[in-house]
């Protein structure tokens, strides 16, 4: 009787922490068991408007966006796209798989000649990541002249 009393409370158990995962994952981790989503990358990326403000042509330029994998599964970045690609450059972003729980980063900079003025481009970041695969980082700036 008392085995079948542990094994009963043993099932219960279980079963009262399937339901807190289901929990945890519907409402907080934004991602499901069901739809086998749950297992898979989650990309976070920071910052996901870079804004360079005022600048001249002669500043620097190079900036860089983080790429945290805050999923259960290695956070693979297939490529990088750019919305214009004679105004930005990317410059490195991780080629080898990017771990559960680190993180990597994509350095571009801002292609300044013959430009003035407000400019807003963007790229984007294409990945495995579930359900978000593909993540758009824009970019703004105010290119002075030599006048100002």
């Amino acid at each position: 009787m008392i085995k079948h009393l542990k094994q009963s409370l043993v099932f219960i158990v279980l079963g009262l922490l399937l339901c807190l995962l289901v929990y945890l994952d519907r409402y907080y981790l934004n991602r499901s068991i069901l739809d086998g989503n749950f297992w898979s990358p989650v990309t976070i990326v920071e910052p996901l408007l870079v804004d360079y403000g005022d600048i001249a042509a002669a500043d620097d330029v190079r900036r860089e966006v983080i790429v945290k994998n805050t999923g259960w599964s290695p956070l693979v970045i297939e490529k990088v796209l750019l919305s214009c690609a004679s105004c930005i450059t990317i410059h490195s972003y991780p080629t080898e798989p990017i771990p559960s729980g680190k993180q990597g980063k994509i350095e571009f900079s801002l292609e300044l000649p013959e430009r003035s003025g407000h400019v807003k481009t963007s790229f984007v970041i294409v990945s495995n990541a579930q359900p978000q695969k593909v993540v758009l980082v824009e970019v703004t700036a105010n290119i002075l002249t030599e006048n100002h």
